[in-house]
């Protein structure tokens, strides 16, 4: 429930200072790759399983090469790997809204930057060879984000290339038979922000 009140207190904080004309808000959408694994001691080996993650994003500029993002994502997540000789799946689908504080380099054309930030997922789908699992599993999963880009801005618009690391901070598992394992992505986005 904290979550939900922090993230409720910088949406309201950030529409405050827009109010006031101190900051200038961008929207866009972005797509790219999910390379998910989990750790843990529930595989013998694992092995990433690779899928295709999009959704929007909503910029709030701030004090120059600042800026604050709020996105929402179509995000899949989960690990392929052994369990006594066999390969099994597990596919775990969530909306993910990462919020994360951005720092732009060079107020130019081109901007290199880095971000960091908490990411909030709220779990859409499980399933363990082909068998729904999603009463196994828990409902949100928070991480901790840290990544980087290159934004090309051209006439008021801007494409962006992005990689991020996410870093997953709570047990995936409802039941504890199941072991520690907690979500790790890498993610690879090339977006548009207008």
């Amino acid at each position: 429930m904290n979550k939900i009140r922090w993230l409720c207190l910088t949406l309201i904080i950030t529409f405050s200072l827009n109010a006031f004309g101190q900051i200038g808000i961008r929207k866009g959408i972005k797509g790219g790759y999910n390379w998910s694994t989990m750790t843990g001691d529930l595989f013998e080996s694992t092995e990433s399983l690779q899928e295709i993650t999009a959704g929007f994003a909503v910029e709030f500029g701030l004090l120059g090469l600042f800026a604050l993002q709020a996105e929402a994502l179509y995000s899949p997540k989960g690990a392929q790997g052994t369990v006594f000789g066999n390969t099994e799946e597990y596919q775990l689908t969530y909306i993910a809204c990462p919020v994360f504080i951005k720092k732009k380099f060079l107020p130019v054309l081109i901007h290199p930057y880095i971000l960091a930030g908490t990411e909030f997922g709220f779990l859409v789908s499980a399933k363990h060879v082909d068998e729904d699992i999603k009463s196994h599993i828990r409902s949100q999963d928070t991480a901790f984000v840290l990544g980087g880009g290159i934004e090309f801005s051209f006439i008021g618009n801007s494409a962006y290339v992005e990689g991020r690391y996410t870093y997953g901070l709570d047990n995936v598992f409802k039941d504890i038979e199941e072991g520690d394992s907690k979500n790790r992505v890498t993610q690879v986005f090339f977006g548009i922000l207008f």
